[in-house]
């Protein structure tokens, strides 16, 4: 009996935590011939160096001699590779086709924007002068944020504020220098306007005094607690700001006509990214002043919803603040404020421009919502930090700025309905509409025809003049004898064709002023045209003579429209040639006969071309309704010509295709070439505008180009519509945000083109981009949701005793836990990842289809709601079923990737453990023979040390010792000092330490059970054991790190905190239930694998069955994953608190289990004691065993247990 004992592997090792350290240490101190024989003989160990799936998909037989093992050859190891890639060849596919899609969506993000950057690069003399006084006194958050004033080297004297007060908020990790560039522009073009007018003050425009904030550079985007002490330490500094200027102002005796200008009570503030939600947040708190900010102004800020959803609290913030904006115009709570959001549209890739759109939460008249594209003299798309040092737009900022100042108010700013206009006028172009800026000055003027000593006569309908290039084009060449320096161009106007309400004249020149010896040199100025209406002095004399004498009367003509003359992709350049464009309507034509044109002449400085045509309907838009199956490959737009064989100056173009921000269009212009064209080339090169028709949020220019890429910018997922809010008179919402199509506007040389055409498809590659863009986080709630499948799938596999052919497991039909990879195979494999594509292409189908048949009967709000569903009505509707296909299966193979490096990660430590074992024992050879007996003799010691504990006890079980030390240290710790996400962390740092512990383990364990042979099925069960083991950790390893992006910008936060000695968090850090699952489930999974769910020993309640469980878990399951569906694309921070209750489960079921585990192992040591004294009171000379009974979740579970491992383990322990 003691030599047969002595050469049985008992199982019981692998009970405790204590127990598979003692195992690995009998290991690793072991000979190394006998660590040097396991590599050898074994041909898993072999090709588990690098990967721990070893050979899956089929378990090799190993010949075995009279010896005990043989060693494995070199065909072997191949026939193990090929079975490796065999099993596992869905994966390997997966992981090739995502790789493609996923390098293809990144390589478009950041190589396919439709733009080039252009800026020039603006520069500055900063000096920024910290507040000192702003004290603890005035905010309990100075010892974390600043206030600065900022001065211009060289233009501000004084040091101390006496202007109008403006307030820089920078945003996500912003500095408080990134104001200087506005704040130097403004003052340059402040002291410019002095120069040109010195009474500019006394209209009150006396300068800007600039202040800004350091915020710590914290991340506001991903952190909402942030944004509420920003907010709040912003109307302190306010509060101290309007403190300052009753003595500065009264120190530097600013006055107007003897008049003193008023004191301020407000202050402008501009806030760049999340600086302009902390601004509209600033209006929410209790410490805000009312009527202390009367004008925002945003640059590149999300003010609609936020870019990351990492966190609850950004989108409470986010929903408190809309929600105070959207009704706060209806109480006359906001009825004064001015809010402008400018955003840079395609080249920002930090921010999704469709958030910036302002228009659903402020009305018209007190919101202003553009992108850069299509501000004049800007006309650059700019990504999200050269906003703020663009020289083209902190230029045109700065104008803007100049002209809404009025210093003798008390809000130191016009009234809000002409500063609304100044805006417009600076911001919008000219050619969206006359009601959106300011009317030019008129002044009327009569003028006779003999001031004209030259009059040109057009009898066709146009008016076609060069001036005087004659490189350019023909020349109506200037009399030589000519005395004045203009000359007047008459056209006749035919009434009866002119008789439309529509009809009127179209009017496109270019003027150039040339510079000697620069032929090529840029316009300067425009030296101005005047429009006549003119009607013959003598009728009779009209009649018969081609020159009749007229009188002329000034035509109002609305200040024209800049159109650029710069081809995308040029070098950067402050002033581009530009084009003038404007419109006659025809009542204001209707009573003259001839329209004149006086233009300057004789100056040969000067160059360019002007073209006036009449046409019939200056209104008439050409409406095309392409679909997208059209649009697939090509859809062709051909513009016909008019009557008298030519087309209009402008032609206007409406594509009725859905507000869709998702795809990228690419337009290629054909132009057609007039039957007389004459030789030479056109006088301009054809001028392409996309706009977006009322809304006027975004347009863009190109210019003599025949390939463009058209993108749009507007509502779609997850933001509110016409449909889902009350827009209308009744609400005061902006009625002018109806989606009407995306219109095009075609300028060309009628004289050198007769007509074009467009060819319009979607450019696919283009259109990866935007999607990336605007879905990068559903790749996250995706990805979450396929880590529940994988370890839903895990559990069904071990719970219903099915074996997987994984490597190595040791014993044929023993319940295996599936490895992560094994798993995923199994997904594609069953048909689960067909049914998850077919349900991501219905899913925006049926929300879609629902959404429009209940859009008369529900109500506002809850389509809203709707529509934060899945990825959004808008954003995915029936033309976009394609891209939740394309996430679903991209973020399968992002989970495939994550378990291959996680698989990877361990066995290469494992490897390496098994490494320099075998070097330290290098030089201690040991035959198989002598290796086999000296693990028995550990193996032996190992279980004499387990003797010592005969009871259960609390103290000395150091699986109820150590749970209870870290929950102390877990409890005092979160509960006190550092958040729970800090504590997230460690508990995963820990966990994949314990993967890879246990991953040596189950190495070593297999070695052992290859020497061993089949001769030892306790071997082979110990082997099986840690296998399973292992493959649990790494599960809960992938599970938990799908929870790792919504721990970091709380991190973030605390260490930026903690470097300016700040330990104020946010109450919510501190919730230890918002943890509490994942360290239940750590503590618990550390000593055993999760029990079978429909095993007795859980019948727990009273409940003879255990299959409520089960049952309970798959439904628990299930309901995560619809809620991950559903809501968390949306709202990815969800699935942090959805993936702790399912580990708070699982660790309900692991507790009950060690209860019972332990309850049954006490209970078992005193019936073996009282046996064992009644057989040794009798007459039977037995040998009864005094070790104690221990209890091994894994090893209890054979085929023959029948849900009853407690019994059989009694059984074996009293034979």
């Amino acid at each position: 009996m003691p030599t047969k004992k002595k050469h049985t592997f008992a199982s019981k090792s692998s009970n405790t935590q204590r127990r598979e350290e003692a195992s690995t240490s009998a290991v690793v101190t072991s000979s190394s011939g006998s660590l040097a024989s396991v590599r050898e003989r074994s041909p898993a160990s072999n090709t588990s160096g690098s990967s721990f799936e070893d050979s899956t998909g089929r378990e090799e037989q190993d010949t075995r001699g009279s010896s005990g093992i043989s060693a494995p050859t070199t065909e072997t190891h191949s026939r193990s590779l090929v079975s490796f890639v065999r099993a596992r060849s869905a994966v390997f596919c997966l992981l090739f086709l995502s790789s493609i899609i996923g390098l293809l969506a990144a390589r478009s993000y950041f190589n396919a924007q439709p733009d080039i950057p252009s800026c020039v690069m603006s520069y500055s003399r900063p000096r920024f002068l910290e507040q000192t006084l702003f004290d603890k006194a005035w905010t309990r958050f100075s010892a974390k944020y600043k206030l600065y004033l900022y001065r211009e080297g060289g233009y501000d004297v004084f040091d101390e504020p006496y202007r109008i007060p403006v307030l820089f908020v920078p945003g996500n990790a912003g500095s408080p220098k990134q104001a200087r560039s506005i704040a130097s522009a403004t003052t340059s073009a402040f002291v410019d306007l002095m120069g040109k007018d010195p009474s500019a003050v006394d209209r009150g425009q006396i300068g800007f005094d600039f202040f800004t904030v350091g915020l710590n550079e914290e991340f506001t985007a991903l952190h909402g607690y942030s944004i509420l002490e920003q907010a709040d330490f912003v109307n302190d500094a306010i509060r101290y700001i309007l403190s300052l200027y009753p003595k500065t102002r009264l120190r530097h005796k600013l006055s107007t006509n003897g008049t003193e200008y008023a004191l301020p009570t407000s202050v402008i503030v501009i806030g760049h990214s999340m600086g302009g939600v902390v601004a509209r947040t600033a209006f929410t708190l209790p410490n805000h002043i009312v009527g202390s900010i009367q004008a925002i102004f945003t640059l590149a800020t999300p003010h609609n919803n936020p870019t990351a959803s990492l966190e609850y609290y950004v989108d409470k913030v986010y929903t408190s603040i809309n929600s105070f904006w959207r009704h706060g115009f209806h109480h006359g709570t906001l009825d004064d404020v001015s809010l402008v959001s400018i955003a840079g549209g395609n080249l920002d890739s930090m921010i999704n421009s469709d958030y910036t759109y302002v228009g659903n939460l402020a009305p018209e008249k007190n919101s202003l919502s553009v992108l850069s594209s299509g501000i004049d003299n800007v006309w650059l798309s700019l990504d999200h930090q050269s906003i703020l040092w663009c020289a083209q737009m902190v230029r045109q900022f700065s104008n803007m700025m100049l002209h809404i100042m009025d210093a003798r108010t008390p809000s130191q700013l016009l009234p809000l309905d002409r500063r609304m206009d100044a805006m417009r006028q600076h911001l919008y172009s000219r050619l969206d509409s006359e009601s959106v800026y300011a009317k030019s000055a008129f002044i009327p003027r009569k003028t006779e025809s003999d001031l004209y000593r030259y009059t040109q006569f057009y009898n066709e309908g146009a008016v076609r003049v060069s001036i005087p290039d004659k490189s350019i084009a023909e020349l109506a060449s200037p009399d030589e004898k000519a005395l004045q320096d203009r000359s007047l161009h008459l056209v006749s106007i035919d009434q009866a064709k002119n008789k439309g309400p529509s009809s009127g004249m179209q009017i496109i020149y270019g003027l150039w002023k040339r510079k000697r010896d620069q032929p090529n040199s840029d316009l300067i100025g425009d030296p101005g045209i005047q429009i006549f209406g003119c009607n013959p002095i003598d009728a009779k004399a009209a009649a018969t003579d081609d020159l009749p004498d007229v009188a002329c009367k000034s035509i109002y003509v609305p200040e024209p429209a800049s159109l650029p003359l710069k081809s995308t992709g040029g070098a950067p350049r402050m002033d581009v040639p530009l084009l003038k464009y404007a419109e006659l309507p025809a009542d204001q034509l209707k009573k003259f006969k001839y329209v004149g044109a006086e233009l300057p002449v004789g100056d040969i400085g000067r160059s360019g071309f002007f073209h006036a045509q009449l046409v019939e309907n200056l209104s008439d838009v050409l409406v095309y309704s392409p679909g997208y199956h059209s649009l697939l490959w090509s859809y062709g737009i051909h513009v016909p010509e008019q009557s008298g064989g030519k087309v209009s100056p402008r032609t206007r173009i409406r594509l009725d295709v859905p507000e869709n921000p998702f795809f990228v269009f690419q337009a290629k212009l054909t132009m057609r070439p007039a039957r007389m064209a004459k030789l030479g080339k056109p006088r301009f090169g054809t001028v392409v505008r996309q706009s977006d028709g009322r809304r006027m949020f975004e347009s863009k220019f190109w210019y003599d180009q025949s390939a463009m890429d058209i993108a749009i910018h507007g509502r779609g997922a997850y933001l509110p519509s016409d449909d889902f809010v009350n827009a209308g008179e009744s609400s005061g919402m902006d009625t002018s945000s109806v989606w009407e199509g995306m219109f095009l506007d075609v300028w060309i040389d009628t004289d050198y083109y007769s007509g074009f055409d467009i060819s319009l498809s979607i450019n696919w590659y283009s259109s990866l981009n935007r999607m990336v863009k605007r879905y990068d986080m559903a790749l996250l709630a995706l990805s979450f949701i396929w880590a529940c499948l994988v370890l839903l799938d895990q559990l069904r596999a071990w719970n219903n005793d099915i074996s997987r052919s994984e490597p190595s497991t040791g014993a044929v039909g023993r319940p295996t836990f599936p490895s992560c990879l094994g798993s995923i195979e199994h997904l594609i494999r069953n048909g689960t990842l067909v049914t998850m594509l077919i349900v991501a292409a219905l899913t925006p189908v049926l929300q879609t289809l629902v959404a429009g048949l209940m859009r008369n009967t529900w109500a506002p709000a809850t389509l809203a709601a709707w529509n934060n569903l899945f990825m959004g009505v808008r954003g995915s509707g029936l033309s976009l079923c394609l891209l939740p296909v394309f996430l679903v299966l991209l973020s399968l193979g992002f989970v495939a990737f994550e378990a291959v490096v996680l698989t990877a990660v361990c066995s290469l430590i494992s490897w390496i453990v098994v490494k320099v074992a075998m070097c330290l024992r290098s030089n201690k050879p040991a035959d198989e023979s002598s290796e086999i007996a000296l693990m028995h003799q550990q193996f032996q010691n190992y279980q004499q040390q387990q003797q010592q504990q005969q009871q259960f006890s609390l103290i000395k079980n150091p699986a109820i010792t150590r749970p209870l030390i870290a929950t102390v240290a877990f409890i005092v710790f979160v509960g006190t000092f550092v958040p729970y996400q800090f504590a997230f962390l460690v508990i995963y740092f820990a966990q994949l330490i314990t993967s890879m512990r246990t991953m040596v383990h189950a190495h070593h364990a297999a070695s052992k059970a290859l020497l061993a042979g089949s001769a030892h099925p306790k071997a082979l069960a110990a082997s099986s054991v840690l296998k399973n083991r292992a493959n649990y950790q790494l599960a809960l390893l992938l599970f938990w790190t799908s929870s790792l992006p919504y721990c970091a910008p709380e991190l973030l936060v605390w260490v930026r905190n903690l470097s300016v000695m700040w330990f104020e968090d946010a109450p919510s850090d501190h919730n230890l239930v918002n943890m509490a699952g994942y360290f239940a489930l750590r503590m618990l999974a550390s000593y055993h694998i999760v029990p079978r769910l429909d095993s007795r020993r859980l019948a727990l309640f009273g409940c003879r069955d255990s299959r409520w469980i089960r049952t309970v878990t798959y439904a628990f399951f299930g309901l995560a994953v619809a809620a991950a569906w559903v809501y968390s694309v949306r709202r990815p921070y969800m699935l942090y608190s959805i993936a702790n209750g399912i580990s708070a489960w699982l660790a309900m079921i692991q507790l009950a289990d060690f209860v019972v585990q332990h309850t049954s192992v006490n209970r078992q040591n005193e019936a073996i004691a009282m046996r064992t004294q009644t057989r040794s009171a009798g007459t039977q000379d037995e040998p009864v065993s005094s070790e104690p009974a221990e209890y091994d979740s894994d090893l209890a579970y054979d085929d023959d247990d029948d849900g009853e491992p407690c019994k059989n383990l009694l059984d074996r322990k009293l034979r």
